[in-house]
């Protein structure tokens, strides 16, 4: 009789534990559901929110420090025109050649994407303040709430080139501008996702009014 009795109780032990490990499959499958879910979420829509705010600042944020460094340069080389450029004429006072220093302009070059890339590097660790209310993905609470840090990270090397263009300034006169062109590429880490941003800008170095005929050479190409 004893035996007979403890068979239910037996069993009922059984469905028990039965039923817990159920539940707790159904609670491990609904907690895989709630994070795939967020995951696609965040991809797809939390994320292009957040990259397209981040390169809006990356972009307003590397021109700035690149306008800055190539003003630091030029200030502390003194740079001038007559410094970079030479001028020769033939006896009947017309443009034979025109000429830049190569030795001076590479000089600068270098000190300009150094200095760019220290900046870049010293940014790696400040980041950029991203509102936590835009991680939401929902529009009326975009901006609001603390900052987020996205952490940025220099990408590759910065490309520093010159650029020359000559410009009609008037009757038998022409203007005549060095440009610096300076390239970068920036790395924005998020959660699960990195985008590169690339930011090209260019920057007058100087400019001088040319008295005289411009030898078609120049007019149609790049001076260097």
């Amino acid at each position: 009789e004893a035996y007979i009795y403890d068979m239910p109780q037996m069993y009922k032990s059984k469905r028990k534990k039965w039923k817990k490990k159920t539940k707790l499959r159904l609670v491990a499958l609904c907690f895989v559901f709630l994070f795939v879910s967020a995951f696609i979420y965040y991809l797809n829509v939390v994320c292009p929110v957040v990259v397209s705010l981040s390169k809006d600042k990356i972009h307003s944020l590397t021109t700035a420090s690149i306008s800055e460094v190539v003003g630091e340069v030029l200030k502390e080389n003194g740079t001038q025109y007559s410094k970079l450029v030479k001028i020769s004429y033939s006896q009947s006072n017309q443009i034979e050649v025109i000429e830049i220093d190569s030795v001076e302009v590479n000089l600068l070059i270098r000190n300009v994407t150094a200095k760019v890339q220290q900046r870049f590097d010293r940014m790696k660790g400040e980041g950029i303040g991203i509102a936590l209310g835009t991680f939401t993905g929902i529009p009326f609470l975009y901006g609001l709430g603390p900052d987020v840090s996205v952490q940025i990270v220099p990408v590759g090397t910065v490309k520093t080139r010159l650029h020359s263009e000559f410009n009609s300034a008037g009757i038998n006169q022409t203007l005549h501008r060095l440009n610096f062109v300076v390239e970068a590429n920036i790395g924005m880490v998020l959660p699960a996702n990195m985008q590169n941003i690339s930011t090209e800008l260019e920057v007058m170095i100087c400019e001088n009014i040319i008295v005289g005929k411009i030898p078609n050479i120049y007019l149609q190409g790049q001076l260097f």
